[in-house]
């Protein structure tokens, strides 16, 4: 039996710290709504929210090159505090321009984690455990981000009903906590072999290590494909907390209970990760689950009372989502760089979510949420099929390049 098998290390119980304190989710139930309120426009909310996605690509491979040259526990750092810096200055936003600014930064310092703390831990654990386990352990963590974030959430809408700004102090409260845990943090190590690479990694030396993984199968289909889930994912999301409020009728203290549901099921789903990786299969999993998730989408247009049931299928299927993908990822590129390459992943995830939150905001002002809910669930359909029968994105299992050459 592994060492962590039935509790965590030091290393993995300091893991899921840090993950608690980035989850402060305490204006989770209002992000969209708080925006909302202060321009007036579905439209402009888009295009604020359009901002931070654009941001996360703009910033993406830079960061992620930045977390292969100065560590990745210092650029979890970065992060950490610069997050902190962004939740104040929401409180303090009234303004299309404000919030555009904020946005912007807050994406930039979250880019400074996107690919970092998943290589962070991967190469933690194949220096001191064995990296099979990272799906297990990343997917524990995300269900403890959802406990937090859901605990948070329901007190925060308590808090946002009283003085909206409030929540994103307290969330930034929250976060700053993350800052001595990281300094707990050892720093990770590349594979064997591999340290004097590593110190000599450049911004020249990560082009063709992408150029390479990411211009022939499975990979370049496969971060496609993704790319698709997540931008209806995040383009149907834009919608929930106004549909609570404006469809529904829930007061901003009952969207914290909502969201707390949420993220109820998706800590539960996200704790069986590893479960659904070697029952369900990683394969298995990314055929059926896009698709599915579209046809339920289409479903609210023709049955708008179908809909929280449907977005609680939706919080679910997404927190497994990235812990498999980058499990699949990080099994087919080397140490070296692996941070980069995930960013560049992520990358691509978030430069089709941009045109998705554009469309969003005016469709929602021309048709209406739920007719614009159903229109997306159509393209996640007919767009996943299509490339699930094209593009090949799902290859067989494979051990890493570097477990071959061990």
């Amino acid at each position: 039996m592994r060492p962590d098998a039935t509790r965590p290390t030091g290393h993995v119980a300091k893991y899921y710290l840090y993950r608690a304190a980035m989850a402060a989710g305490f204006a989770t139930p209002i992000w969209y709504y708080y925006v909302k309120v202060n321009v007036e426009s579905y439209a402009l909310v888009g295009v604020v929210d359009a901002i931070w996605w654009a941001g996360l690509v703009l910033f993406e491979i830079p960061t992620g090159v930045v977390g292969d040259r100065i560590g990745r526990r210092n650029s979890l750092l970065v992060a950490s505090v610069a997050i902190t810096v962004a939740q104040v200055a929401m409180a303090v936003s009234h303004k299309f321009v404000h919030f555009a600014v904020v946005f912007a930064f807050w994406a930039f310092a979250s880019t400074f984690r996107s690919g970092t703390a998943d290589a962070w831990l991967y190469d933690t654990l194949k220096a001191r455990m064995d990296e099979d386990d990272f799906a297990r352990v990343r997917g524990r963590g995300n269900a403890v981000m959802y406990v937090v974030m859901g605990a948070t959430g329901v007190l925060g809408g308590y808090i946002a009903e009283a003085w909206m700004p409030a929540a994103y102090l307290a969330s930034a409260a929250v976060t700053a906590t993350s800052v001595p845990v990281l300094l707990s943090f050892p720093e990770s190590t590349p594979g064997k072999g591999d340290d004097a690479d590593a110190e000599r990694f450049t911004v020249l030396d990560a082009l063709p290590i992408v150029r390479e993984r990411f211009s022939k199968p499975p990979l370049r289909s496969f971060v496609l494909y993704l790319g698709l889930f997540f931008g209806v994912y995040w383009g149907v999301n834009f919608f929930v907390q106004p549909f609570g409020v404006e469809t529904l009728g829930l007061s901003v203290s009952a969207l914290g209970w909502l969201y707390g549901g949420f993220t109820a099921v998706a800590a539960a789903v996200s704790y069986r990760t590893d479960w659904i990786r070697r029952v369900v299969g990683i394969r298995r999993w990314f055929s059926v689950a896009p698709p599915l998730l579209g046809a339920l989408f289409v479903v609210i247009a023709l049955l708008p009372a179908a809909a929280i049931p449907v977005f609680l299928v939706m919080r679910g299927s997404r927190s497994v989502m990235m812990p498999l993908a980058n499990q699949y990822i990080n099994d087919r590129v080397e140490s070296v760089g692996r941070a980069t390459v995930l960013s560049t992943a992520g990358m691509v995830y978030n430069l089709v979510t941009v045109p998705f939150e554009l469309g969003a905001g005016r469709l929602a002002d021309a048709l209406g949420i739920v007719p614009t809910i159903g229109l997306f669930g159509a393209i996640l359909v007919v767009g996943s099929l299509a490339v699930l029968g094209v593009g090949s994105p799902l290859d067989a299992p494979t051990r890493s390049v570097e477990d071959a050459a061990d």
